[in-house]
């Protein structure tokens, strides 16, 4: 199968249900686990396919994932041939700012490295997805239906860890052909919903472009997918596996807590399909003498003194002597004082709380402390 896809993935999704987590930075950029950006778990299920030829979609807020990603060396994509190309938000003279408007009006930039690739299939999806797939085997399905568009789903029966849900639901048969796709906000009557995943022919996406330019149709599942539904033979994949979908606070919140699940941490991270990010040449975590750590991720350059339990720390924090920090998450370069008390928080980088200072939330109303901010008594 290698060699057969070239990849697509929208890093210019916005949601605004993430608030002051996407003000400054993309979706696909959001810190993830302590070392890993959102859009890391997309682009290394790309490579472990044999993906070599992959298109990243931006659109705004882009410079820390154009500084993550790079030239594409930590995921094996800086090649002579193929790797990773960027396509930065800007099109053509039609759009008065330059930037585009929707996910088609992103899709037309590539129209060019469409035509010019040389692979028959198209992997098109959206990064604030955290799962590990083997798309190789999403890819023989679809050949084997011989269907137009291969959709991948989950079944969301008692899922906990994704508060929203807004989305795509679909029906299938008992082939797995999709019957019916409908768009809903509230809890829907069926149990399997779109992860934002497709397979095509990769003319078929050229043929899709072209026409929802010439037609000036914007958006892709309900200006392109559902108009085409009985002319297309739509095929449903079932993941069976972890799904974390960051699409708001207190879901950004819950998959970084699921990363602290054993059994979360061996799916994603320790089989035959590793997840490539950015490396960062700092030293180890330090521990003082009477830290107290317990079921979380402390990264590199870390310094911890306090207590930690049930929480992520991202590089270069620190936690000071007296300071307890519990079901949090601290990104980058954060600071916790002696004396401060924080749980259930998120911290953005570079967030500073000082003595005797106390922040408390709940798993599904976690406090939320934008970047840069100081935290007194």
């Amino acid at each position: 199968m290698n060699n057969r896809m070239l990849g697509i993935i929208n890093a210019g999704e916005e949601n605004r249900k993430l608030r002051d987590l996407v003000r400054s930075r993309s979706l696909s950029a959001l810190p993830v686990g302590g070392r890993y950006r959102a859009v890391d778990f997309l682009l290394s299920n790309m490579v472990n396919a044999g993906i070599k030829n992959i298109g990243l979609l931006t659109r705004r807020n882009y410079d820390s994932l154009l500084s993550h990603v790079g030239s594409g060396k930590a995921y094996g994509l800086s090649r002579k041939n193929d790797g990773l190309y960027i396509f930065p938000p800007y099109i053509t003279g039609s759009s008065p700012t330059g930037e585009y408007a929707s996910v088609m009006d992103g899709l037309r930039g590539t129209l060019n490295f469409l035509k010019k690739a040389k692979e028959e299939y198209v992997l098109l999806g959206r990064s604030y997805v955290v799962f590990n797939a083997d798309f190789n085997d999403m890819l023989k399905k679809h050949i084997k239906a011989d269907a137009d568009i291969t959709v991948m789903y989950y079944d969301v029966t008692g899922d906990e860890t994704n508060v929203d849900f807004d989305g795509v639901y679909m029906k299938t048969d008992e082939d797995d052909t999709i019957t019916n796709m409908c768009y809903s906000e509230v809890k829907h009557r069926s149990n399997k919903k779109n992860m934002d995943v497709y397979i095509m022919k990769r003319t078929l996406l050229i043929d899709l472009i072209e026409d929802a330019v010439a037609h000036n149709k914007k958006h892709f599942f309900f200006d392109v997918i559902i108009p085409n539904f009985d002319r297309l033979k739509i095929q449903g994949y079932e993941f069976k596996g972890y799904v974390g979908c960051i699409t708001s606070v207190e879901a950004y919140y819950n998959v970084n807590m699921d990363l602290l699940k054993s059994e979360v941490t061996e799916e994603l991270f320790c089989g035959d399909r590793p997840i490539y990010t950015k490396t960062a040449d700092g030293s180890p975590a330090k521990y003082g003498s009477n830290a107290s750590v317990s079921n979380s991720l402390i990264s590199s350059g870390c310094e911890i003194n306090g207590t930690v339990e049930n929480s992520i720390i991202f590089r270069e924090s620190k936690i000071d002597e007296g300071a307890v920090v519990k079901n949090s998450i601290v990104m980058a370069e954060g600071f916790i004082a002696q004396g401060a008390d924080i749980d259930h928080t998120i911290l953005d980088r570079h967030v500073k709380v000082y003595s005797n200072a106390h922040l408390a939330g709940s798993s599904n109303h976690p406090v939320f402390i934008p970047k840069g901010a100081s935290i007194n008594e």
